[in-house]
């Protein structure tokens, strides 16, 4: 399959997490991609179009996606409008719709309008109502042109923000965040792989994993979590794959992925254990059930990080990746990425 210049503009609510999204979701996927560009909001990749496929369906993080037209110095972005125009004609696109980002201090003002001139002067049309958008973005001396294929609004995930499921329980994550956790694990549609989350909680993981078009199971120690998450996906047209059952004596054999947010000892508090104990208990059985090149992906507050450390060196676990997630106040957990070796 061919390769496409495509760029990513990435949500900036964290400073890490977006890009690792975008490669987990492609590897899950089984999608070659090749980094060209890694500019903090901004990710530039040769990969095939199914990337973007995948992105529209999966991510959380990736703002705008679509084909990069041109790429080049700011000083050069006359030429490089030139050569736009020219391939969105070639397409028959006569009208668009352009929206401008500016990253890191560029006199936003003043290149705004010098591209809006240049744009109007080669002829084409700018309209607000174009069903094509014309993306500017530059970044340091550098500039972008493409042709959006894909824009995520938070809005769309509204309905199902956690306050707005029919059970809700303090410490239930919304949409976005929850994504996050299933993309990382690398849990694949196309492999039909299975999802594990073994604290469900009320099913926010769960339920994302369902809208992916994911498989998925989950369980929890706690009854009234367990309701919960059913009523949930049901109510969202979910198969309720769902039981009761200590994450120290996990309900399944063999699983692909999982991915969970594991009790921090604050809001949510763990029953008859310690939390250093339950994450001990917690890796060796993810370590059990787990197959060979899987991953599991779990947070815990930052404070504990000696603990999880040293559990995780004793066990057939790679760290790949630990994200920093400052969540309120003084509560700054890590997301933990491992892969069974």
């Amino acid at each position: 399959m061919s390769e496409n210049l495509i760029y990513v503009y990435l949500s900036g609510i964290h400073k890490t997490l977006p890009k690792a999204e975008v490669m987990a979701i492609a590897e899950a996927e089984n999608i070659d991609i090749r980094v060209v560009l890694d500019a903090d909001q901004l990710l530039i990749v040769y990969s095939s179009s199914d990337l973007i496929e995948f992105l529209k369906l999966r991510s959380a993080y990736s703002r705008r996606i679509g084909r990069v037209l041109w790429v080049g110095r700011l000083e050069d972005i006359e030429d490089g409008i030139s050569r736009a125009i020219e391939i969105l004609r070639s397409q028959g696109i006569e009208s668009i719709k352009m929206e401008f980002k500016s990253l890191r201090g560029l006199e936003k003002e003043r290149d705004y309008w010098n591209v809006v001139k240049l744009l109007s002067g080669s002829g084409m049309r700018l309209s607000r109502t174009s069903s094509k958008t014309l993306d500017i973005i530059l970044f340091h001396e550098i500039a972008v042109v493409g042709l959006r294929d894909y824009e995520l609004r938070l809005k769309d995930l509204f309905d199902r923000w956690s306050n707005r499921r029919p059970a809700y329980l303090p410490g239930a994550l919304n949409p976005d965040i929850s994504r996050i956790f299933v993309n990382l694990s690398r849990a694949s549609i196309r492999q039909n792989t299975i999802f594990y989350d073994p604290f469900c909680g009320v099913g926010s993981f769960l339920l994302e994993a369902c809208y992916m078009g994911l498989n998925y199971a989950g369980s929890d120690i706690d009854e009234r979590s367990v309701e919960g998450a059913l009523k949930n996906l049901r109510s969202y047209g979910c198969t309720p794959e769902v039981f009761l059952a200590d994450v120290c004596r996990m309900p399944i054999h063999k699983v692909d992925a999982i991915g969970t947010d594991m009790p921090y000892g604050r809001q949510t508090k763990p029953l008859g254990v310690s939390i250093i104990e339950l994450i001990k208990c917690m890796l060796e059985n993810s370590e059990s059930v787990l197959k060979k090149g899987s991953y599991l992906v779990f947070a815990q507050i930052s404070e504990l990080e000696e603990h999880v450390y040293r559990y995780v060196s004793k066990l057939d676990f790679e760290l790949v990746e630990v994200h920093r997630n400052w969540v309120h106040g003084s509560l700054t957990r890590n997301i933990y990425v491992l892969r069974k070796k």
